[in-house]
């Protein structure tokens, strides 16, 4: 297992989407690629995905590449460079795909908070299915989470560091994303012929 997560080839994966997030902030780019209603209404279809990878400020950029360190650390074994890329942007297109539909009191949305919540509950589901126990505790921990947003809200304090609105609806929809990807997962693996 541990030997997958650091060969040079996988470690690509996670190292690009870091890189990537960090020079959307290093350089500006929020306003040309956040998610923006208006500007989505308009025709800039590719908001859906660049939204994800911006950030409001440095602590939100710290906290989310914290958060992509440890899931690969959790579940990178599960993936090839290809099947990493595959799962962010599947998991992030959805999740803002269904604040665009669905939560409509969210006008403009950065952070890859959604794709991590999807990430986790993908990873979560697949070590279940391996028979790794600790998949259980993993998505139970997060349903318990994204429930307690739903009905209390989200952390004030966290809401200060961020200097943003904590997008609860996305850590809801990035769930639903990581279910729907490891339940098409599952489908192929059963249609897959065994040896």
């Amino acid at each position: 297992m541990f030997q997958s997560l650091f060969k040079k080839s996988t470690l690509f994966a996670p190292l690009a989407l870091i890189i990537f997030c960090t020079l959307i902030m290093v350089f500006d780019l929020n306003p040309l690629l956040q998610f923006d209603r208006a500007d989505i209404n308009e025709g800039q279809i590719y908001r859906l995905l660049s939204g994800n990878f911006s950030h409001s400020n440095g602590a939100h950029l710290l906290m989310n590449m914290a958060g992509v360190g440890a899931l690969w650390l959790l579940h990178g074994h599960f993936f090839t460079v290809r099947g990493y890329w595959l799962a962010v942007v599947s998991i992030s297109v959805g999740c803002t795909g269904l604040i665009y539909l669905f939560a409509d009191n969210i006008d403009i949305y950065v952070g890859l908070s959604g794709t991590l919540h999807g990430l986790l509950v993908y990873g979560a589901l697949r070590d279940i299915r391996s028979g790794e126990k600790t998949g259980y505790l993993l998505l139970l921990g997060v349903l318990v989470k994204v429930g307690y947003e739903q009905f209390i809200g989200a952390s004030a304090d966290l809401e200060t560091l961020i200097a943003s609105r904590v997008a609860i609806e996305a850590h809801l929809f990035g769930v639903i994303g990581g279910v729907a990807l490891a339940a098409l997962h599952w489908l192929k693996a059963s249609r897959s012929p065994v040896n």
